[in-house]
C-alpha cells in the first residue's frame, strides 16, 4: 500500500499531458540538442504528438525524414514518449493529397457519393416519359410506386446521350435517380480548417494501403526500432465518409463505391438500389429492414477497409492504432459519417475523442452524447485499456475568452471520470507560468496513474441503439444532413438524456451492442463478457431489435438480471423490419422487480433507487443538504422521485485485484459540495487528493444504518476514495 501512496505522490511522467505540436517534432540541428524537448521536459509534459513537417517535396524529401527521425529521438532520449500524427492537417487519409495525386490509375480511391434526386411530380401510367439525368454519372433510375409496391428499375432506359426514355407502367409513381459524383463541393473536403483537398474513399482498402505506404511505412523506416517503446501509437484524425454537406445541399447524399452493388447483393440477396431508395425516400416494402441493411453494409465497409487495415498494420508493427472520429456527439452523425461509429471504433486499439470545450457547463452539456464515456467504453469492454482525448479550449479562444487553470483541471477531471486516460492537447499555455504548467502535469499524472489500477466497475450496460437509429434516420439537404423527424430526434434525445441521467447518479456504465448481448454468458445473475459483469441492461428508445436479442433478454430476466426499457418496448424485428410480437414475449415479466419500462419525460426520467430495483447502484453519492446542489441565479436543485440528485458530481469506480474499490469523484459545479459516499459493503476508506498527492483516513459517518464517507469538494476539485 505504501508503494501505491508513493506512486500517487510522485507519478510517472508518461501519464501527464502530450502537447500536439505537429511539424515541430522534426529537428534540423545536427548536434541532437532540442530546445523544445528540453522545455517540455522541464514543464513536466509526458512527451509529444508530432509528425513529419510536410515540406514542399513530401514524401520524397529524405532530409525532412532525417530531421523527423532526429526530432523524435531527441524526445525519446530524454525519457519522453511520443505519438505520430498521421496527416498533413485533417481529415486523415490523403497524406497531404499525395494518395490521390499519385494514383490516377485508381479512380476508385476517390471519395464519391450518390446524389439522390426524387422528382416531385407524380407520373401516372400507362404512358411514355422522357427525363434528363443529374450528373456526373447516373447509377440508378427507379420508378417508386406511391402505393408502396416494389420499385421499377428503369436504369437501362438511358440512351447514349444520358437521357431516359421509358414506359410508365399502370399506376402512380415518383421518378427517383441516383448519380455518383466526386465528393467535394460543400463537404468536409472543402470546408476543413486544413486546406481544400480531395479525399479518399474509406470503403476502399487499396486507398488506405496507399496512405500507409506514403506515411506509416516511411515512419517505420526511420523509427521502427522505437515502435511500441518510445513511439506509442499512430493518431488518425477525423476520417469520415464525407457523404454529407457542411453547408446546405441540393440533394441528399449517400456513400458510394463502385463495388457496392455486387458486394451488397452477394451479402443481402437483393439490389443495392432498393436499399438506397428506402434510406432516402422511405418508400417500398421492407423499409426498416432495408434501411438497416444499407447502413450495416456501409459500416462494415468502412470499419474493415479503413480502420481495420490501419489496425492490422499497426499491430503487425508493435504499435497501437488510435485516433478520433468526426462529430462524435450525435447518433445521426455516427450514421452518415461511418454507418456505425460503434463498429468502426471496435477496429481501433486506443479510440479517442476531440473535446474542444474546457468550460465546465459546456462539458456537462446534456443535449450531446457524453462522448468521453462513449469512446472509453471500448477500452473497458474490449480490453484495450487505453483511450485518449485531443482536448483544448478551442471554443473559448474562438470567442476571445481566456480560461483559467481551474477549468483546465476541471476538464482533466471530467475526462478521467468518464474513463479517458491519455491527454493529448492543443492548449497553448502561453498565459501560464512554468510552475503552473508543471503543477498541471503532475496533477494529471497523479490521476492518470492511479486510475489505471484494476478495472472499471460497470454493473450497468447501455445498449447503443444502432438498429433503431438506422431505421429512423433519413439523410437531408440541411446543413450537416440533420434529420429533424420526430423518430430520429426521439432516439437521439433519449440516448443522450439517459446517458447523462446515469452519470448524474454516479452510476458506472458501459455502452454495448447487440453482438455483445448475443456473445455474453449469463452467469450468477450477470451478463458476462471478457471481464465485464453486468447486473442491469438499459435499452434507450429501442424500437428495433433482433429476434435473438429479445430471446436473450428473456433468458436474462429469468436469471435475475435487471432489464430497463426507457421508452416503449421494442416493436420491430431487425431481421424483417416487421412487428414480431415482442410485447407478447415480454409482457409476462411485467411486475417483476428486475423488469421496468419507463416512459420518456421532459424532466427526470429515471426514478429513485427505491423505485427502480432493476438498475444496479453499488455506489451512491448523497448531498448533506440542498445547498450543495443548488445551481443557477435563483438556486434550483434536481430532485427525482424524492431523491436529491448530485448532478454536478461525476464518478468513476475501479474494482481492484484485492476486492477493494477506488472511487474517483470530481465536482463540476461552481459551488462547494458537501455530501457522503456510500459503497455497498464498505467499512473504511482512505482519502487521496491529486492536488497535493497526500492521503488521509476518510471521515466515516453512519447514516440511516449505512456507512458513509464524508465528501467535501471545492468547485472543480477532485479526490479519490480507496474503499475497503
Amino acid at each position: 500500500m505504501e508503494q501505491l501512496y508513493d506512486n500517487f505522490k510522485n507519478p510517472k511522467r508518461e501519464y501527464a499531458i502530450y502537447p500536439i505540436i505537429h511539424g515541430a517534432a522534426a529537428l534540423d540541428r545536427r548536434d541532437g540538442r532540442n530546445p523544445l524537448a528540453e522545455t517540455l521536459l522541464s514543464r513536466g509534459f509526458a512527451g509529444i504528438v508530432g509528425n513529419v513537417p510536410y515540406r514542399d517535396n513530401f514524401p520524397d524529401d529524405a532530409t525532412e525524414w532525417e530531421d523527423t527521425k532526429r526530432g523524435f529521438e531527441s524526445f525519446i532520449n530524454l525519457g519522453m514518449k511520443t505519438w505520430i500524427y498521421d496527416e498533413k492537417g485533417y481529415p486523415s487519409g490523403t497524406a497531404g493529397g499525395v494518395v490521390l495525386e499519385r494514383s490516377p490509375e485508381h479512380p476508385e480511391y476517390q471519395a464519391k457519393g450518390l446524389y439522390c434526386y426524387e422528382y416531385w411530380r407524380t407520373l401516372t401510367g400507362p404512358g411514355k416519359y422522357r427525363s434528363d439525368v443529374p450528373g456526373d454519372k447516373l447509377e440508378y433510375a427507379l420508378l417508386l410506386p406511391l402505393d408502396g409496391g416494389e420499385a421499377v428499375d428503369i436504369t437501362a432506359c438511358k440512351n447514349e446521350h444520358d437521357t431516359l426514355y421509358f414506359d410508365i407502367p399502370k399506376g402512380s409513381y415518383h421518378l427517383f435517380m441516383m448519380s455518383s459524383r466526386r465528393l467535394f463541393d460543400g463537404t468536409h473536403a472543402a470546408e476543413s480548417y486544413s486546406e481544400p483537398r480531395n479525399y479518399i474513399n474509406l470503403c476502399d482498402a487499396g486507398a488506405t494501403r496507399k496512405f500507409l505506404e506514403v506515411t506509416h511505412e516511411k515512419y517505420a523506416e526511420i523509427l521502427g526500432d522505437e515502435f511500441g517503446r518510445g513511439v506509442r501509437a499512430f493518431f488518425t484524425d477525423e476520417p469520415s465518409l464525407i457523404s454529407w454537406n457542411i453547408r446546405t445541399a441540393v440533394y441528399p447524399i449517400l456513400p458510394w463505391h463502385r463495388d457496392f452493388p455486387a458486394k451488397f447483393e452477394a451479402k443481402y440477396g437483393y439490389s443495392f438500389a432498393l436499399a438506397a431508395s428506402a434510406v432516402v425516400t422511405r418508400r417500398g416494402p421492407e423499409v426498416v429492414k432495408r434501411r438497416c441493411d444499407f447502413w450495416e453494409f456501409v459500416a462494415t465497409e468502412v470499419s474493415e477497409n479503413y480502420f481495420g487495415v490501419i489496425q492490422d498494420w499497426c499491430r503487425a508493427h508493435g504499435l497501437a492504432s488510435s485516433g478520433h472520429m468526426l462529430a462524435e456527439e450525435s447518433l445521426s452523425s455516427h450514421v452518415y459519417c461511418y454507418g456505425s461509429l460503434y463498429k468502426c471504433a471496435k477496429r481501433m486499439d486506443w479510440p479517442g475523442i476531440d473535446q474542444l470545450d474546457s468550460e465546465p457547463n459546456r462539458l456537462m452539456n446534456t443535449y450531446s452524447i457524453p462522448i468521453a464515456r462513449m469512446l472509453a467504453s471500448f477500452s473497458d469492454v474490449y480490453g484495450g485499456g487505453e483511450v485518449f482525448t485531443e482536448f483544448s479550449d478551442h471554443t473559448s479562444r474562438m470567442e476571445n475568452r481566456q480560461i483559467g487553470m481551474n477549468w483546465i483541471k476541471a476538464s482533466v477531471n471530467w475526462h478521467y471520470a468518464m474513463g479517458v486516460n491519455n491527454m493529448t492537447s492543443y492548449y497553448s499555455f502561453d498565459n501560464f507560468t512554468d510552475d503552473e504548467i508543471r503543477d498541471l502535469n503532475t496533477y494529471t499524472a497523479r490521476i492518470g496513474q492511479l486510475i489505471r489500477l484494476g478495472k472499471r466497475m460497470s454493473r450497468v450496460a447501455v445498449l447503443y441503439p444502432e438498429a433503431s437509429i438506422w431505421a429512423a434516420y433519413t439523410p437531408s439537404t440541411r446543413e450537416r444532413a440533420v434529420d429533424t423527424s420526430p423518430d430520429t430526434q426521439r432516439v437521439e434525445r433519449t440516448f443522450a438524456k439517459l446517458s447523462w441521467e446515469l452519470l448524474h447518479r454516479q452510476i458506472d456504465f458501459d455502452y454495448i451492442d447487440e453482438q455483445l448481448i448475443s456473445d455474453g454468458e449469463i452467469r450468477d445473475g450477470r451478463l458476462c463478457y471478457n471481464d465485464r459483469e453486468y447486473e442491469s441492461i438499459v435499452f434507450p428508445a429501442t424500437n428495433v431489435l433482433s429476434l435473438r436479442t429479445v430471446e436473450k433478454i428473456r433468458d436474462m430476466l429469468d436469471a435475475g438480471i435487471g432489464i430497463v426499457f426507457v421508452g416503449d418496448l421494442p416493436e420491430l424485428a431487425r431481421e424483417t423490419g416487421a412487428k414480431a410480437g415482442f410485447y407478447e414475449l415480454l409482457s409476462p415479466y411485467f411486475g417483476r422487480p428486475n423488469f421496468a419500462v419507463i416512459p420518456i419525460s421532459d424532466g427526470w426520467t429515471l426514478p429513485s433507487a427505491k423505485s427502480l430495483q432493476a438498475l444496479a447502484r453499488p455506489v451512491r453519492v448523497m448531498p448533506n443538504d440542498l445547498g450543495s446542489v443548488m445551481t443557477g441565479a435563483e438556486g434550483s436543485a434536481s430532485i427525482s422521485d424524492s431523491e436529491v440528485i448530485s448532478d454536478g458530481i461525476l464518478s468513476h469506480t475501479r474494482l481492484l485485484d484485492d476486492g477493494s474499490k477506488l472511487v474517483f469523484l470530481c465536482n463540476m459545479n461552481g459551488g462547494r459540495y458537501y455530501g457522503h459516499l456510500f459503497v455497498y459493503g464498505a467499512k473504511t476508506a482512505e482519502l487521496l487528493t491529486p492536488a497535493d498527492g497526500e492521503h488521509s483516513q476518510a471521515t466515516v459517518d453512519v447514516i440511516a444504518g449505512q456507512t458513509g464517507f464524508a465528501i467535501s469538494l471545492r468547485p472543480y476539485e477532485a479526490c479519490f476514495y480507496l474503499v475497503k
